[in-house]
């Protein structure tokens, strides 16, 4: 009986912090926010926080517990090397030294907790800070031809002259 009841405790352990993670802590918060200061910071176009990539991030976070599951764990990771530099987060870290934790994460073994969350938050970053129009001037980008440009897309094509 008591084996049962064990067993039945710690699956809802499991349960719960496997499947169900808690919220992204305001520590945790404060430490992605660092993470994309590092990998988009300000310069002459905003950076990735300026144009809210972190609440974004947040938003996918919320409707896929892997993802939240990895975002927390990242954090916590980057937290701990911070503290192996003798800071108390990787927030508090000056951006050099931010850069230098970035590099190990993304030099990581391939199937490495670092490196699988310096990808995919990188990834996803990249999609939601490009996809904002104020970042287009930067690349020249002019932005979608519609719906001003080619005005006749439907009429039948013109004949080659």
């Amino acid at each position: 009986m008591a084996l049962g009841t064990g067993l039945l405790a710690s699956s809802g352990y499991i349960l719960k912090n496997v499947f169900l993670p808690s919220q992204i802590t305001s520590r945790e918060v404060k430490t992605l926010e660092a993470f994309l200061d590092t990998l988009i910071p300000s310069d002459e176009t905003p950076g990735a926080i300026e144009l809210g990539v972190a609440e974004r991030i947040r938003l996918l976070a919320d409707q896929d517990y892997r993802y939240k599951r990895l975002l927390k764990s990242g954090c916590v990771w980057l937290d701990n090397k911070a503290s192996e530099r003798a800071a108390d987060t990787f927030s508090s870290l000056d951006p050099a030294k931010r850069e230098d934790i970035v590099r190990e994460a993304s030099g990581s073994g391939r199937e490495s907790l670092p490196r699988t969350f310096f990808e995919r938050v990188r990834s996803d970053s990249f999609t939601h800070y490009y996809a904002q129009p104020e970042t287009w001037k930067s690349l020249g980008y002019k932005g979608p031809p519609q719906p001003d440009g080619f005005p006749d897309y439907a009429d039948f094509p013109h004949p080659r002259t």
